[in-house]
């Protein structure tokens, strides 16, 4: 975050609101608390010279396992790694370790058939010198390290119980999310006009809320102006013969000080101020924040007026770094190994947004000031009781599995209504959502079921009604049909809805939900039409994003971004499968990606692209459709054929699993993955990645490994498994001298 700038950026959007200069000195104040906070003072401390270290213990490994390749002699790539500079600062050799660390992130290098590779802990050393040397130089690792979908770090490392990669968890200043502010204006801004919520989500991350903290100008004057709208409803008032009155709900303490007959007293002006920090932050300012805040409204109030200074006043508390980002610095003393713990009201807070979109609750917040969090087990019990509460709404857990499947993005698919009247996106979600819901109430092998079960809701919102108003219209329709006959002759009965079932193979709407499918047609969310739809084109299945995301998702791989001097477009050639036309991606240039997402996206073909399970896919028939012409020789239209479907992919490289071998269809595909570990795992990285907004790196492997060791001893149970993110170190702790944006 560059300071001075978002500091210049904040003066100019309040000048832009017209606000007084005292004001500006309080909101300046508020956000410098941010970009001056512990993460941003930390950023600044000097690291210890690292040229001690580079010779002890990096220098003797690269001798070892990349000199054969990298010397002076034999400068591989034209990089000489024997004489490369490790003085980032004084030289330009930073671009050249960036690389290195990129290479040893990926498992690149050295290279599978070397004759000496680097243990897991040997990797890690060359890789924390690099970023420490970078971090000391001023420099930045290549961008390819905070790659948006993760899976950098090698899972073999990750997951190495050996391997013993520093703890580094960064303090951090997060953004709230949509959602969160959402919450937050629903719960102090009731009844307030021309409230915006200025949050949205990078879409660049393969889940939303791990966005960067940044605040430009747009956000910066959004939520300058919510404050004071805000703060314009919280003190609406009204006069009756010189009496000040509430309108709506403004609290006694705030309509003390619109009295222009009595003006307002030090002590009922920190009575207002008390308030707004309940019901803005929900807790009580200190002493120090108290004085300061009542200092400046009575200097407002002197400057501007009673009602622009009080409310001005008033409006700061909506600005200080608390009611706009979420803090996980830290507090107390560190430990013998740097590690902060986070204070007990950033827990209560981080918890309240691991399950739910609100604040905590009084409980979660009582728990945090008589110290039930901190311990893990008291964190886990406070976590225990948010999970059984039955009237606590939690919306994020659903939130994971919409955005890890990306199923709820089949809206967003356009679909021509010709080629299937019956399709309905928004219904196809609601059904997934509900399968979701009904597979986390069993909590037993959520993922295996996540990804096999046959069984599907079908328009589980709307089936009952449609089915009985169509009994009802048909009964109708008969009873008139019968009384004539001759009127209703040509007549077709009635459509009531949208036959939904059709997208499931079905030919009505089952009277029993959750329906159970064919097993040799469907099993789990990878074959359910929303995913199918969602991962599809308008008028096509789309191999190439199905197969990116099995990868990418489930497999743990990366897929390098599309080149732009690459035009990714197949060829088009109605009378070819898809599989036909997927040829030109063999190309050499192209096959480095291609063979990573091909042959897992091939198994899906067994549906078209609205879904629906298939035997064939319909291509244009040339030789018919240039036969198809009338008497006289004109052209009746095209001609189509059916084609076998082939679904056949494979498991092509995948390291150290048992995933092998070519699969035939969907269901076998994914029956594979679900007894996988090692899916199994990536999965665990995915739910790491989402509760914790960042992508996980060699640090975390301990508890990445506590985290699956919970999810396996548990029965495959997701509430174990979010108690156990949360209640892992990587969750609760920081590192003092780390920073992180």
């Amino acid at each position: 975050m560059d300071h001075i700038k978002v500091h210049a950026l904040w003066i100019n959007c309040m000048n832009t609101c017209s606000v007084k200069h005292e004001l500006h000195a309080w909101w300046i104040a508020a956000l410098i608390l941010v970009v001056l906070s512990p993460v941003a003072i930390a950023a600044a401390e000097p690291v210890p010279d690292s040229l001690g270290q580079f010779k002890a213990g990096v220098a003797p490994l690269l001798t070892r396992y990349c000199a054969e390749c990298h010397d002076a002699q034999k400068p591989k790539g034209e990089l000489d790694l024997i004489t490369l500079d490790p003085d980032m600062k004084a030289s330009t050799s930073a671009a050249r370790w960036a690389m290195v660390h990129e290479k040893l992130s990926l498992g690149k290098m050295p290279p599978k058939n070397a004759k000496l590779r680097p243990s897991a802990e040997e990797t890690a050393t060359i890789m924390a010198w690099i970023k420490a040397e970078m971090k000391r130089s001023g420099k930045h690792l290549a961008k390819r390290e905070a790659y948006a979908n993760g899976n950098l770090v090698p899972h073999e490392l990750l997951f190495d119980p050996k391997q013993s990669a520093p703890f580094e968890a960064v303090a951090r200043v997060r953004r709230l999310s949509p959602e969160i502010y959402a919450g937050f204006l629903g719960e102090v801004a009731k009844g307030a006009s021309n409230v915006g919520n200025p949050f949205s989500p990078e879409g660049k991350n393969t889940f939303k809320d791990m966005g960067d903290p940044k605040i430009d100008e747009p956000v910066a004057a959004l939520l300058i102006r919510n404050a004071l709208a805000i703060v314009e409803r919280q003190t609406a008032y009204k006069l009756e013969d010189g009496v000040v009155k509430s309108v709506g709900f403004s609290p006694r303490e705030f309509l003390a000080l619109f009295d222009e007959k009595n003006p307002a007293t030090e002590t009922q002006m920190a009575a207002a101020v008390k308030l707004q920090y309940e019901r803005v932050l929900k807790r009580q300012p200190t002493a120090e924040e108290s004085t300061r805040l009542v200092a400046l409204m009575k200097m407002n109030i002197a400057d501007a007026g009673r009602e622009t200074g009080v409310r001005h006043a008033l409006a700061a508390v909506l600005l200080t770094p608390e009611a706009v980002f979420r803090m996980e610095v830290g507090g107390g003393a560190a430990s013998a190994d740097g590690r902060v713990r986070l204070s007990p009201r950033e827990i209560a807070f981080a918890l309240a947004y691991a399950l739910t979109d609100r604040r905590p609750d009084d409980r979660l917040l009582e728990d945090a000031a008589k110290g039930r969090l901190d311990t893990a087990e008291g964190v886990a019990a406070a976590v225990s009781r948010m999970l059984a509460d039955p009237k606590l709404q939690k919306p994020r857990i659903l939130r994971f599995f919409r955005e890890y499947f990306g199923y709820d993005q089949a809206t967003e698919v356009f679909k021509n209504d010709k080629d299937n009247p019956e399709h309905e996106a928004r219904s196809l979600v609601e059904d997934t959502d509900r399968l979701v819901l009904y597979i986390l109430d069993q909590d037993k092998d959520v993922l295996k079921e996540l990804l096999t079960t046959n069984k599907s809701f079908v328009a589980y919102k709307t089936a009952a009604d449609t089915k009985k108003k169509r009994i009802a219209e048909l009964a109708k329709f008969e009873d008139e049909k019968a009384k004539n006959p001759e009127k209703f002759k040509t007549k077709k009965p009635p459509k009531v809805g949208r036959s939904v079932y059709e997208s499931y193979n079905l030919s009505d709407f089952p009277d029993v939900q959750p329906v159970e499918l064919p097993r040799e047609q469907r099993a789990g969310i990878l074959t359910q039409p929303a995913w199918l739809v969602a991962w599809s084109k308008s008028d096509d299945n789309d191999v190439i994003h199905r197969g990116k995301w099995v990868r990418e998702r489930l497999l743990g791989g990366v897929v390098p971004d599309i080149p732009i001097t690459v035009d990714a477009q197949l060829p088009i050639a109605p009378e070819q499968t898809l599989r036909e036309r997927m040829a030109v991606t063999h190309q050499e240039y192209c096959w480095k990606c291609h063979q990573l997402m091909n042959r897992t996206g091939y198994p899906f073909e067994m549906y078209d692209h609205f879904g629906r399970f298939r035997t064939e896919e319909i291509i244009l028939d040339p030789d018919a459709t240039a036969k198809n012409v009338d008497k006289k020789g004109k052209p009746l239209g095209n001609v189509m054929r059916g084609v076998p479907v082939d679904g056949n992919g494979s498991f092509d490289l995948v390291h150290g699993d048992v995933l092998k071998g070519p699969m035939n269809g969907a269901v076998e595909f994914v029956h594979a993955m679900a007894k996988s570990p090692y899916v199994e795992q990536i999965f665990v990285r995915h739910a790491f990645r989402y509760w914790m907004g960042r992508n996980e790196n060699l640090g975390d492997g301990p508890s990445l490994q506590r985290i699956h060791r919970a999810y396996r001893e548990s029965g495959g149970s997701m509430q174990a498994l979010i108690t156990a993110i949360v209640t892992s170190d990587s969750f609760l702790y920081r590192m003092q001298s780390a920073s992180g944006s």
